[in-house]
């Protein structure tokens, strides 16, 4: 990631807005407009009731409260908030009176700041920034974690999900497909006689081959849920829920159909590549033994293996009877 990608993934796109609760009207005028002089924009509610339903439908990272509310308090309230998940933190600020016991109070329930109500706008304002910059500081790093787990769920020549990424959702889908007892297919995807690309033209085509292959493929799959994944080396995996061993075999012949006929610009030059496709398959019909998601692997292992015995650029949906033997064919 470069300086400037990092820039703008860490910056907030406006100033962090403002949850107020109050039910004097008088402070909730007096505190807007401290406010929104600062260019924060503000939400107003009267109760604690009120405000977490509008933190539910309008997530306000910064909130002002007053302690002493009709209905729920202002220390149940921060209660409350800390309680609750929330798409980010929740920096919350306790307007107090002039009794020290009520901001120990509020600390202990849960609020990160308190102030007093008679406080000069100038401490206002400061407090205020004190709360942008953490909840800033947070969204960064919100922001900065969800981008590195994503990375180290992709695979870097072909930006699609890795191996790591596949076993996760193929996992998912397949307690899923079990639970409700529907279809699910496996392709294994492979590309035909890779190593001669490799070893007559170098890596960097071999690695163009790979990349123009992974968009081929993303843009042949027929639903946007499918699932592509690079599976290693020059191999490929898709996850078909909902599909039955049928429509997985029409699906594959419709990769295997727009491989074999896409031209692939490489530093060395156009090529044209084809792919073998084996299919592994769970029915939607209960199966005596307990079925995992190896089985499905190894059956659509086992089918590209005699998609690639019986000649290459084909789908095989069926594995063979007989134990397959690698000294028969080169892969």
């Amino acid at each position: 990631m470069s300086a400037m990608e990092s820039t703008q993934l860490l910056t907030l796109p406006t100033r962090p807005a403002i949850l107020l609760v109050d039910d004097d009207a008088a402070t909730r005028n007096l505190v807007s407009t401290y406010a929104e002089q600062l260019g924060y924009t503000i939400n107003e509610c009267r109760s604690a009731e009120e405000a977490l339903k509008r933190l539910r439908e309008n997530f306000c990272p910064i909130v002002l409260t007053d302690l002493n509310m009709p209905g729920m308090s202002g220390l149940a309230f921060c209660r409350e908030l800390r309680a609750r998940k929330w798409p980010g933190y929740t920096y919350i600020v306790v307007l107090t009176g002039d009794q020290e016991h009520a901001a120990v109070a509020a600390l202990e329930a849960g609020a990160d700041d308190c102030v007093r109500k008679d406080a000069p706008p100038a401490e206002l304002k400061a407090r205020l920034r004190v709360a942008e910059r953490i909840v800033t500081l947070e969204h960064r790093l919100r922001r900065t974690l969800e981008a590195r787990a994503r990375q180290a769920a992709t695979d870097a020549l072909t930006s699609l999900p890795n191996r790591r990424a596949f076993d996760r959702q193929f996992n998912a889908e397949f307690k899923r497909a079990r639970r409700f007892g529907e279809a699910l297919s496996v392709l294994l995807i492979d590309v035909d006689h890779f190593k001669h690309i490799n070893d007559e033209h170098g890596h960097l085509v071999g690695d163009d081959v790979l990349r123009a292959l992974a968009g081929t493929l993303r843009t042949s799959l027929p639903r946007q849920f499918d699932i592509l994944a690079r599976f290693g080396g020059e191999e490929f995996a898709v996850v078909l829920p909902h599909t039955d061993r049928e429509a997985a075999h029409h699906v594959g012949e419709r990769l295997r159909t727009a491989v074999e006929r896409t031209s692939i610009p490489t530093s060395a030059g156009p090529r044209m590549i084809t792919i073998s496709i084996g299919i592994g398959h769970m029915a939607t019909r209960v199966i005596p033994e307990p079925l995992t998601t190896h089985d499905l692997l190894d059956e659509a292992d086992r089918c590209l293996y005699e998609s690639k015995r019986q000649g290459r650029n084909r789908v095989t949906a069926y594995p063979p009877a007989e134990p397959r033997s690698l000294a028969d064919v080169s892969l």
